[in-house]
């Protein structure tokens, strides 16, 4: 199978929604969701933040997995040099064990060495088992101990 690692952007937008709905409701659009208007006015201004990267794996017309990624800046003892977040990782259950994780893994990587960041961060569930294998085999060490992501929603 062929894929390749793509920003996404506002002209390949349409592309990461029908992937996100199929994420969301475990199938793709039909004929009168694909044809409804949207608004994506804010995802586009949001895709714009120069610290915010979003990458999908291309398949054919269909993207089938992307990644999130952040950039943290940090002062003190970095000397300036922050690091990159890994917010989200997903790839469409079909696509599994076909390279694409750790495509997208790879991309984070050499985004950050890009941007001479001091490395990467992500939190994975601990009842992650094969996100936890993914981010072993890509060098990553639990660094914390046992930690707890939280979070407030408005």
């Amino acid at each position: 199978m062929e894929y390749s690692i793509v920003r996404v952007n506002k002209d390949n937008y349409s592309m990461f929604d029908e992937m996100v709905f199929y994420r969301v409701n475990g199938r793709y659009k039909n004929e009168e969701e694909s044809n409804e208007d949207h608004d994506f006015t804010s995802c586009y201004t949001a895709l714009e933040i120069q610290t915010f990267y979003v990458f999908a794996a291309k398949s054919e017309n269909h993207f089938v997995g992307y990644i999130f990624i952040n950039y943290l800046p940090k002062v003190g003892s970095t000397n300036g040099r922050g690091w990159l977040f890994i917010d989200d990782l997903w790839v469409n259950p079909n696509f599994r064990r076909k390279g694409i994780a750790d495509a997208l893994m790879k991309k984070a990587d050499s985004l950050s060495k890009e941007m001479n960041t001091v490395g990467l961060r992500l939190y994975v569930n601990a009842e992650n088992p094969d996100g936890i294998f993914l981010y072993k085999k890509c060098g990553y060490v639990q660094t914390f101990g046992e930690s707890m992501l939280m979070q407030k929603e408005w």
